[in-house]
C-alpha cells in the first residue's frame, strides 16, 4: 500500500509539471530540474528502499521526508517565479499535507511533526511570493487550515483502527491458542480414566491404531498382560467406595513404575488393568506378568476379607504374546489372556499365567 500511494504521488508531483508550463512560464527550466533531475531520482531510490527487507517504520518515515523534500522544491520553484499566478498556485500546498498524512498512511506523531514542519516551510515561503499580502495569507491560512486538522484527524484515525486490528488479532491469535489448549486437553481427557490417570479404553483403541499404521512390522509382535485386583468387591464392601477408590489408584501406580517407560498400560474396566508392549519377544510375558504381581503386592494394602490365606490385596495376572496387525488379531490375544487370568485365579489367585498356544489355548505357570 505504501508503495502504490508513493507512486501516485510521484505520478502527480511530476504531472504537476504542466501547470508549472501553464502558470509559471518563467521557471519551467527550474522546475523540470527540481522535479525530473532531483525528485525523480530520489523517489525511485524510495521505491528501492519499500522494496527492501527494512522494518515498516523505517520505510514511512522515509516517505515523509521524502515528501517533505518534494515540498521544498515546490516553494523553490513558486518564490523563484515572479508570474501572477503563482498566488493562485500557492493553494496548492494542501497537497503537500495531504501526501504526507493520508497518502503515505504514516503514523500519528511523525505525521504531526512533519505537518508542523510543512507549515512552516509553507508560510515561511509565502512571505516571499510575488505579490503575497497579509491579507493573502490570512485567505489561505482559511483553507490550509481546515486541511490540515481534517488529515491529522484522518491520520490519527487511521493508526487507531491499526492498533485497535493489530489488539483484535493478537486477541484472537490468544484465544486460537487457548482453544487449541482446550482441545488438546480434551483430547488427552477422551483417552485418559479420571480416577487412575491410565488411559482408558478409547486411549487402548487409540494405542491399537498407531501399532497398526505407524509401528513397522517387525515391531508388532506384542505382549498382552490382563491384570485383575483379587477379591476387590468385597475390599469395596468393607471398606468404602472411597478406600476402594485410593486402592485402585495406589495399584495402578505400581503397575506403571513395574512397565517399561514405553508399555501402554489402561483401565480395562472396574478392576480389571490392561497392558500392551510392542516389540516384545514372548519369553519376556513371565517377566512382565511377575513385575505387576510383585509390584502390588508389595504395596502391603491390607485386606481382611479375601476369604483365602491371603491377607493383602494381591493381583492376578494372564500374559499373551502375538502380533496385533488388526482389531481381531487384538480380541484374539484379549481372549487368550482372560482364559489365562481365568486360570491364575482357578489357582488361587496372586500369581499369574501365560497363554503359549494361540491354537489349543494352553495355560502355563
Amino acid at each position: 500500500m505504501l508503495k502504490a500511494a508513493v507512486i501516485c504521488v510521484l505520478i502527480f508531483y511530476l504531472a504537476c509539471f504542466l501547470f508549472d508550463l501553464w502558470l509559471l512560464g518563467d521557471v519551467t527550466m527550474l522546475s523540470a530540474v527540481l522535479r525530473f533531475g532531483v525528485m525523480l531520482p530520489i523517489a525511485i531510490g524510495l521505491l528501492v528502499y519499500i522494496a527492501g527487507n527494512h522494518p515498516i517504520e523505517k520505510k514511512e518515515i522515509a516517505a515523509i521526508l521524502v515528501a517533505l523534500l518534494a515540498n521544498v522544491c515546490w516553494c523553490a520553484i513558486l518564490v523563484s517565479s515572479s508570474s501572477p499566478g503563482v498566488l493562485t498556485y500557492f493553494y496548492a500546498a494542501a497537497t503537500f499535507q495531504m501526501a504526507i498524512t493520508i497518502a503515505a498512511a504514516s503514523p500519528f506523531r511523525p505525521a504531526l511533526r512533519a505537518s508542523i514542519f510543512t507549515f512552516c516551510l509553507n508560510y515561511s515561503a509565502i512571505w516571499f511570493l510575488q505579490g503575497a499580502s497579509p491579507s493573502y495569507v490570512i485567505q489561505h491560512l482559511a483553507v490550509y487550515m481546515p486541511t490540515v486538522l481534517m488529515t491529522l484527524l484522518v491520520s490519527y484515525q487511521l493508526e487507531v483502527e491499526a492498533l485497535t486490528s493489530h489488539l483484535q488479532m493478537q486477541e484472537n491469535e490468544a484465544l486460537k491458542r487457548e482453544l487449541s489448549r482446550q482441545n488438546k486437553d480434551l483430547a488427552r481427557l477422551s483417552v485418559t480414566d479420571p480416577l487412575t490417570r491410565l488411559a482408558n479404553r478409547r486411549g487402548t483403541e487409540m494405542e491399537l491404531m498407531r501399532l497398526a499404521t505407524e509401528v513397522p512390522d517387525e515391531a508388532r509382535r506384542v505382549v498382552l498382560l490382563v491384570a485383575d485386583v483379587d477379591h476387590f468387591k468385597a475390599y469395596n464392601d468393607a471398606y468404602g467406595h472411597g478406600a476402594g477408590d485410593e486402592c485402585l489408584k495406589r495399584v495402578a501406580r505400581a503397575m506403571r513404575r513395574a512397565l517399561p517407560m514405553e508399555a501402554h498400560l489402561a483401565r480395562h474396566g472396574g478392576e480389571e488393568f490392561l497392558a500392551i508392549l510392542s516389540d516384545a519377544d514372548a519369553d519376556m510375558a513371565p517377566t512382565l506378568a511377575e513385575s505387576l504381581r510383585r509390584a502390588v503386592r508389595q504395596l502391603g494394602i491390607a485386606h481382611g476379607f479375601t476369604g483365602d490365606r491371603n491377607t493383602y490385596v494381591t493381583i492376578s495376572v494372564g500374559a499373551v504374546s502375538g502380533r496385533i496387525q488388526s482389531e481381531g488379531d487384538f480380541e484374539r490375544l484379549l481372549d487368550l489372556a482372560d482364559r489365562a487370568l481365568y486360570a491364575a485365579k482357578a489357582d488361587g489367585r496372586n500369581t499369574w499365567r501365560v497363554s503359549l498356544d494361540e491354537d489349543e489355548a494352553r495355560v502355563v505357570a
